[in-house]
């Protein structure tokens, strides 16, 4: 309710008729009646200073209308509740309402004074204005206050869980997930997941204006994340961000988000999570239970609700998830690969020299030349100075070259070296799923027998490698190698003299030999 008696005393400190409706929370054209009133009465700050806000009220505006003698009055509670149902309208209510008394013979309120009673019922009783949804319409998402708390796997050292939250506001169906962090990425896996659990995408997304999904808030047009946006484009969905300090704009979430840090938080502040893993394992009990539990004021529940009325109404999904993709330049080498991070990656040998864009994602690296894709790769994870190479980028002469090589042949190879060698180049041919990729690993530890101390020297680096560690690699043997001794040279024969081959005085002198 709007105390009259504070907009009069603020009137009266010289505060502006829009300071007072921002201090006050109501509105300008509320302000203004009230000067206008004042002003006509010849009431000011001194009248009413003694006076409560109920007092001054009605000396300002005088008695406030009651219900209209002889009408019926309707059952606003009964009103509220069908308000909360799809495409129920208070014009639709009012009509029913008056069908109902002329059919009893009573008479109804006008649908004007129907309406205004109605609101201030609302304010009275505190309930929250219903707004007309329908199922389906929009999903509204945000980032719970309080962060929840899980060991970390590698170190046991507790960490921060920061909690995504989802709901349709039609059934309140929710959808809840911790994630290590609040960035970009992991709100957009954030949104895929919820995609995918609910089986569909709404028309719309309601977000707060938080960073990772609105660059910069604006009430008309507010400028969205390029991330956040083809994310909601992948999905067939707009995004219509929250009007800042509007949090009934989100009121389905932010309900959410109470029900969240009282009930799944409130339920697990006892145990101990290890990993991510495992605290979600548990959030999503929690949330099961919670979709489950029948409502209060309604009937049915969440769950019955969304699986009866909303999930057809979604939009199905696209065939493939949104991956978020970070794009690069790079320049290809005169070994045809362009290098991401610390591996290495194939593309045509035509297009040595040229610069071409890269595009990254958590699964996948892809090459563009321009508008055409020209490589896609499988992204490479772990060790590093990895090569993935596809036999149609090389030149005719390297694949002329490669397709002589076979693991057969290798093993040859190294048996002229010895058996230690032959058991390290089999262990590099199975390090890689194409076994191509360990071709050139193979040469580099083979040619190192051409190098001093030969073949004696790289079959000892290589029982070396094979004791120190059972994966060996064609560094690992290269490193060894350096630091094995060259054996020295057998010393060269002495000088022959001038007269060449002599025989000795006791050939000469042996007796009993056969002339």
């Amino acid at each position: 309710m709007v105390d009259y008696k504070r907009i009069l005393r603020l009137r009266s400190e010289g505060v502006s008729q829009r300071g007072i409706a921002d201090a006050l929370g109501c509105s300008r054209n509320t302000v203004a009646a009230a000067f206008g009133a004042a002003k006509a009465k010849g009431i000011g700050w001194e009248e009413v200073a003694a006076l409560d806000s109920g007092e001054a009220r009605r000396l300002l505006l005088g008695e406030p209308r009651g219900p209209r003698a002889g009408r019926a009055a309707p059952d606003f509670a009964h009103v509220h509740q069908e308000m909360g149902r799809a495409h129920v309208t208070l014009q639709l209510l009012w009509t029913e309402y008056a069908v109902k008394c002329r059919a009893s013979g009573q008479t109804p309120y006008a649908y004007s004074y129907f309406t205004e009673q109605y609101r201030m019922w609302v304010q009275a009783s505190g309930a929250a204005m219903r707004m007309a949804r329908d199922p389906g319409e929009s999903i509204e998402v945000d980032w719970a206050g309080d962060p929840m708390v899980f060991a970390d796997p590698a170190t046991g050292e507790p960490r921060q869980a920061r909690v995504f939250v989802a709901a349709l506001p039609y059934s309140a169906y929710a959808y809840v997930e911790a994630f290590a962090d609040m960035k970009l990425p992991a709100w957009i896996e954030a949104h895929v997941h919820m995609f995918e659990f609910f089986g569909g995408a709404a028309r719309l997304l309601t977000p707060d204006n938080l960073r990772s999904g609105v660059s910069k808030s604006d009430r008309y047009e507010p400028a969205l994340n390029p991330a956040y946006a083809r994310c909601a484009e992948h999905y067939g969905t707009a995004v219509i961000p929250a009007r800042v300090k509007h949090p009934r704009d989100k009121s389905v979430t932010e309900g959410s988000v109470r029900h969240i840090a009282y009930r799944v938080a409130a339920a697990l502040r006892d145990r101990r999570f290890v990993g991510l893993a495992e605290l979600n394992d548990a959030v999503f009990e929690e949330t099961a239970r919670l979709n489950a539990k029948p409502f209060q004021k309604r009937e049915d529940s969440r769950l019955i609700v969304f699986e009866r009325d909303e999930r057809a109404r979604l939009r199905p999904l696209p065939t493939t998830r949104f991956e978020l993709a970070e794009l690069r330049k790079a320049k290809l080498a005169p070994n045809y690969h362009v290098q991401v991070e610390t591996n290495f990656y194939s593309a045509p040998s035509r297009l040595i020299g040229r610069t071409l864009d890269v595009r990254v994602t958590s699964h996948t690296v892809e090459l563009f030349d321009g508008t055409e894709r020209v490589a896609s790769h499988p992204r490479l994870k772990g060790a590093k100075g990895r090569y993935s190479t596809v036999p149609e980028h090389m030149p005719p002469a390297h694949r002329h070259q490669l397709a002589d090589w076979s693991p057969a042949r290798f093993e040859q190879w190294a048996a002229t070296v010895g058996p230690f060698c032959v058991q390290a180049v089999q262990v590099i041919l199975g390090s890689h799923k194409i076994v191509e990729q360990s071709y050139r690993s193979c040469l580099g530890l083979l040619s190192l027998a051409k190098k001093p101390g030969g073949a004696a020297r790289l079959e000892e680096a290589c029982r070396r490698a094979l004791d120190a560690a059972p994966k060996v690699s064609y560094t690992l043997v290269k490193r060894i190698w350096a630091d094995c001794p060259v054996a020295a040279p057998p010393p060269a024969p002495g000088p022959l003299g001038a007269k060449g081959f002599v025989r000795g005085a006791g050939y000469y002198n042996r007796e009993g030999d056969a002339l």
